[in-house]
């Protein structure tokens, strides 16, 4: 295994970046290829090209989190930010600084990361860098696992309904609908928690 971790940092193709601490996002990715080899599936005519396409699903969102800013960090209201006119700070954009100001400016934020996280789980559910969802699947129907799902119920508009893809996949509707409950969409929420979803918990 060590010689093989040794021989990826040598591979052509393998995404690099300038970042400083591009060295930790591939230790990273080593330590997940360690762990996650037997899951790997190669594909022809290349398989040292889908060795690489694997490798490089999940070090890209690992460069990718180098240059993304802390989800947990707080709200910095000096943080300069671009507008039409050039720049200034989300202090200078609130209305005489008053407490329903301030609401609707924590509103805002919130409402981008809402969509900057909806993005990363959309780019997420195409590359499935861990193999979490088209590993997932009712017993002998590999056809009809999460990945595939997802994209025909959560990216396409309007989504498939489970009727038709049933009956597009052979498989019997109850079995689609109870995998869909019970591992798709568990695994989907999962995935969006580790993006930095928040759900709001109910009074």
């Amino acid at each position: 295994m060590n010689k093989l971790l040794l021989q990826i940092q040598q591979l052509p193709g393998v995404k690099k970046s300038a970042h400083p601490n591009y060295p930790v996002a591939l230790n990273l990715t080593l330590e997940w290829v360690s762990r996650e080899i037997a899951n790997f599936e190669p594909r022809s005519p290349s398989v040292s090209k889908s060795f690489v396409n694997w490798i490089n699903g999940y070090l890209g969102w690992r460069i990718k989190d180098l240059y993304s800013p802390d989800k947990d960090a707080p709200i910095s209201l000096d943080a300069p930010i671009a507008v039409d006119a050039g720049e200034t700070t989300r202090l200078e954009l609130l209305p005489d600084f008053t407490l329903s100001g301030l609401d609707g400016m924590i509103e805002s934020v919130q409402k981008e990361t809402t969509q900057r996280i909806g993005l990363e789980l959309e780019h997420y559910i195409e590359q499935d860098p861990e193999g979490k969802l088209r590993n997932s699947y009712p017993r002998s129907k590999p056809e009809c696992n999460c990945q595939f799902l997802s994209l025909r119920r959560v990216l396409k508009e309007p989504p498939d309904k489970f009727k038709d893809l049933a009956k597009e996949l052979n498989v019997k509707y109850p079995t689609l609908t109870s995998h869909w409950d019970r591992k798709c969409e568990p695994s989907l929420q999962e995935i969006a928690r580790t993006l930095g979803y928040k759900q709001e918990s109910q009074p």
